[in-house]
């Protein structure tokens, strides 16, 4: 049984703007309104969007903030494309208090329509582009490819430029939260380690960190990371994929960097525990309740119990 004290949300971070000089133009709102539309005035935009999930009795005494990949949003940790329990519901089956982030332009957060503010275009990843990048085309995954339409329709576009704004809006919800541990995925992956392990008005508020197979992690820390534990998890088929590798590799690197700072990180190899066929998605895999428990068994000893 879950039992919740408190469920809400907020946005945190972003800046005003101001737009000048646009001429207006006609726009067709519905069957029985047409309108000028004026982009000329203010606005407030890039500010990131967070849902909580407050335990009335926490089995823990810090909650866990929930980051996505990119292109994708607070959807993920959600239910699975096919249907299951995702981690969200795991989660809080298991007595944590929740946390989870839709970054910067992605789900229900600010994102900007203006022109000329964000200097590029975004991007959309293709169904083929993902079967490539999540590993799903190696015989033996385990991702419910039947549903793929259920990944792809969460997919949603993204904008190379703005992960700098993501980064500092990660470090907003830190500050705005408090005490806390961070499990990012993929892109958010990076952006977790980095506030845990680079921002310093985070660092110290960041008890632990998980990153599933990560990208963009820092290649150096500057800071004390003072026994702080970090993770860093990867799936299968790693050693198939040049680019797998490579990512591997530089989370390797961070791994050290991490160390060599203070700081007590490592990496878990899912096959190496004797789980096989996981690809990028293991927490849609058919086995994600076997990787959630993989990754609650490490995180739990190191928030302290609330009890």
């Amino acid at each position: 049984m879950i039992t919740l004290r408190k469920t809400g949300s907020f946005f945190v971070g972003g800046r005003r703007v101001s737009v000048a000089g646009q001429t207006p133009y006609q726009v067709t709102l519905s069957s029985t309104e047409t309108r000028e539309y004026d982009p000329n005035g203010t606005y407030w935009i890039e500010a990131a969007y967070v849902q909580y999930f407050l335990q009335a009795a926490p089995r823990y005494e810090v909650p866990l903030v929930l980051m996505h990949g990119g292109g994708l949003t607070g959807a993920m940790w959600e239910d699975t494309p096919d249907g299951r329990p995702g981690w969200l519901q795991l989660l809080l089956e298991a007595g944590v208090s929740v946390y989870v982030v839709d970054n910067i332009e992605r789900g229900r957060a600010g994102f900007c329509a203006l022109d000329g503010v964000w200097p590029d275009r975004p991007l959309s990843r293709s169904d083929e582009e993902a079967a490539q990048i999540y590993r799903f085309d190696y015989a033996g995954h385990r991702f419910p490819s039947e549903a793929m339409p259920g990944l792809s329709a969460q997919t949603v576009p993204r904008w190379p430029s703005t992960r700098g704004l993501q980064q500092q809006a990660l470090i907003e919800v830190v500050k705005r939260i408090g005490p806390c541990a961070l499990l990012g995925f993929s892109q958010g992956g990076g952006l977790v380690c980095g506030a845990a392990g680079i921002a310093s008005e985070a660092r110290d508020l960041v008890r632990a960190c998980v990153a599933l197979e990560p990208h963009g992690v820092p290649a150096s820390f500057e800071g004390d990371l003072a026994g702080k534990p970090a993770l860093m998890v990867f799936g299968d088929f790693i050693e198939q994929s040049a680019h797998w590798r490579a990512l591997a590799d530089h989370a390797d690197a961070s791994i050290a960097a991490w160390n060599a700072a203070g700081g007590q990180a490592e990496r878990l190899d899912l096959p190496a525990l004797g789980i096989r066929g996981n690809t990028h998605m293991m927490m849609m895999d058919t086995n994600s309740e076997q990787v959630f428990k993989v990754v609650l068994d490490w995180l739990g000893p190191r928030i302290a119990s609330a009890g």
